[in-house]
């Protein structure tokens, strides 16, 4: 893949506790085999053994959101309905390199302890303006946890 994939999430999620996520600090995900399995279903050059899961360097999720939203090149939205306590956050450019997603994707699951137990959401990077229909990573929010599933196209 040498262009830039697209980064989608839509959560329900209310507003209190998505507040409470963006006021806090990121956190590193725990390597575990949710980790291991997705990353050895990925096909990728020069692939590495996934040995940790590195976080943003950021004072707060706050942050790391405008940082991205004012990133004239990612080309990110953000918006909450507050009628259907649905939060969505997309970069039409997000990233080509699976090592620079890592910490994304460990910021997604971080995002999911913030929801109640009935709150579901996907999150997902994939290459919608290239139309190879690859997808980089997929996560699946349900009962306040986040997994990485397999999605082969």
């Amino acid at each position: 893949m040498s262009e830039q994939s697209s980064l989608f999430i839509k959560v329900k999620i209310s507003k209190e506790n998505l507040n409470s996520f963006l006021s806090s600090r990121p956190v590193a995900s725990i390597l575990n085999s949710n980790w291991l399995e997705w990353w050895d279903s990925r096909l990728m050059y020069s692939k590495t053994e996934l040995k940790n899961i590195p976080s943003f360097n950021s004072e707060s999720n706050k942050q790391i959101l405008e940082d991205l939203l004012v990133d004239k090149y990612s080309i990110c939205k953000q918006e909450y309905n507050q009628d259907q306590g649905v939060w969505y956050f997309m970069s039409l450019q997000y990233s080509e390199n699976y090592t620079e997603i890592l910490p994304m994707l460990s910021w997604i699951k971080d995002l999911a302890n913030y929801t109640d137990e009935n709150d579901i959401g996907d999150a997902f990077i994939y290459d919608f303006l290239w139309g190879e229909g690859t997808v980089m990573a997929y996560i699946h929010i349900q009962n306040k946890q986040a997994s990485l599933n397999r999605f082969d196209k």
